[in-house]
């Protein structure tokens, strides 16, 4: 595989929980100048496996393909978890042909959480760690090119978690909710007919 000495060489280094340091435009600009067009192909298809969804062209990339099966498998194993606490049949939600991984302990700390946003940083943080494994031995390669990316993507959404924010559009929310229902009972009371 081809390696990319400089290039690799020239991103700067940055831990999970920390400030992208750049934004995935500069990022894809940078590959521009440096990586063949094959190479581009596979950095599109970046954000394709990092949201599950498989393109033909991962098939090139080792890296991209076990990330895919690691993804898919965690978001089948959450939707059976999930399923399996409310009682319902998971087949509906399953994503058909993915193999099974072993993603236990994943989906116990993403569902051990105290709440929606320590859930959600939980699973970024477990996909960084996945991401490190896979690209351990990359190191200039363009899997590691694409290990970078997907950090930056990880580290962009991280940064939009903002409490503050979340609590004002959940009270924003709820309050839309008893503003329905009291608008529902006053029909009802007023009418006689539940809506």
């Amino acid at each position: 595989m081809k390696r990319y000495w400089y290039f690799a060489s020239t991103l700067p280094f940055f831990p999970f929980g920390a400030v992208a340091p750049m934004t995935i435009d500069e990022f894809d600009e940078r590959c521009a100048r440096f990586v063949d067009i094959g190479g581009m192909a596979l950095i599109r298809c970046v954000e394709k496996a990092r949201a599950g969804e498989y393109s033909a062209e991962m098939d090139a990339s080792p890296f991209l393909k076990s990330f895919l099966r690691f993804e898919s498998g965690v978001r089948n194993a959450l939707v059976v978890a999930r399923a399996k606490a409310n009682k319902w049949d998971p087949e509906a939600w399953l994503r058909s042909g993915i193999e099974v991984v072993e993603v236990s302990q994943v989906v116990q700390a993403v569902l051990g959480a105290p709440d929606p946003l320590q859930a959600e940083l939980t699973l970024e943080h477990e996909r960084w760690n996945v991401i490190e494994q896979l690209s351990a031995l990359s190191s200039f390669e363009l899997d590691s090119i694409l290990a970078y990316k997907m950090k930056l993507l990880i580290a962009i959404r991280c940064a939009i978690f903002n409490k503050e924010r979340g609590t004002e559009e959940f009270n924003t929310l709820y309050q839309d909710i008893i503003d329905a229902a009291a608008g529902a009972a006053g029909i009802a009371l007023d009418t006689g007919v539940v809506p």
